[in-house]
């Protein structure tokens, strides 16, 4: 076992699929109850029945974290079938709208930079905020966001080939999670509550699947090409590992942060990307 989450509470928003899914999947193995939060309907249900399968509670609610009330009233109905909750996972985001790759500043950038931050910004502070009070009464209480690596700055790897380049959004969005992660740390470290954020690298997901999509367009060089061959090819070049992470790697991590074998850890953005990066 990596870490007794029995009797534990959980909440994953962008549970219904990749990395989401990976972490409520471990962290049900661990041993606690968790509920799926998301717009996908289909994956979510179909994620609350392999919780079930592992012997743990789950259902799902729909949540969509640009809309405060939807945020408001999902927090409200977990608390509400569980009793309590211990655990919230920032997890739903977005690297760019689809077909909107805001690659220079002569593009149609400025919807894709408001629907990103939207989501992966002011979404992660609603569902923070939904659950803070509850967690402060109990003085108790885990979150952990999911950042990126691509909030620490970009990684030169040669010119970009038609991919997003200094108008994207994701990584300042993903900055942003690492700074609001340290702030909130430092803001609720008081009351018990333990503040974190995880760096995933490149884990194979509906995120780089669009992406890579994305860049084979623009590049005629890559035409007729597999996209899980783009993929493994970047994977190739940029991490020493020399492997790409998986869903379920980067639960394992978050299972640890929200045990109590990790009460002093906060504050913290770890970085669980094969080497990536080393700082």
């Amino acid at each position: 076992m990596i870490a007794d989450l029995s009797g534990k509470k959980a909440l994953v928003t962008g549970g219904g699929q990749g990395i989401g899914r990976g972490i409520a999947l471990r962290l049900a193995e661990q041993g606690a109850d968790v509920a799926i939060a998301d717009i996908n309907d289909a994956g979510a249900a179909s994620v609350v029945d392999e919780v079930r399968a592992l012997g743990r509670k789950s259902f799902m609610v729909r949540m969509d974290v640009t809309d405060n009330a939807s945020v408001s009233s999902a927090v409200e109905d977990v608390i509400e079938e569980f009793g309590h909750l211990d655990i919230l996972i920032n997890n739903a985001g977005i690297g760019r709208v689809e077909g909107k790759a805001g690659g220079g500043l002569d593009e149609d950038w400025e919807e894709n930079w408001n629907t990103v931050m939207d989501i992966n910004v002011q979404g992660v502070m609603r569902c923070t905020k939904a659950v803070v009070g509850h967690f402060m009464e109990r003085k108790y209480g885990k979150i952990v966001n999911t950042a990126s690596g691509a909030g620490r700055g970009p990684i030169w790897w040669g010119p970009p080939s038609g991919a997003p380049g200094y108008a994207n959004a994701y990584g300042p969005s993903k900055a942003a999670v690492i700074n609001y992660t340290q702030y909130c740390a430092s803001t609720l470290g008081p009351h018990n509550i333990n503040v974190n954020a995880i760096c995933p690298g490149r884990v194979w997901t509906a995120f780089h699947d669009v992406a890579i999509s994305e860049r084979m367009r623009s590049d005629p060089s890559l035409a007729g090409t597999d996209r899980i061959d783009v993929f493994n090819e970047d994977v190739a070049n940029l991490i020493p590992l020399a492997r790409s992470q998986t869903p379920e790697e980067i639960g394992i991590l978050v299972a640890f942060l929200v045990s109590d074998d990790a009460s002093s850890i906060t504050g913290q953005s770890i970085h669980i990307d094969g080497g990536q990066r080393m700082a």
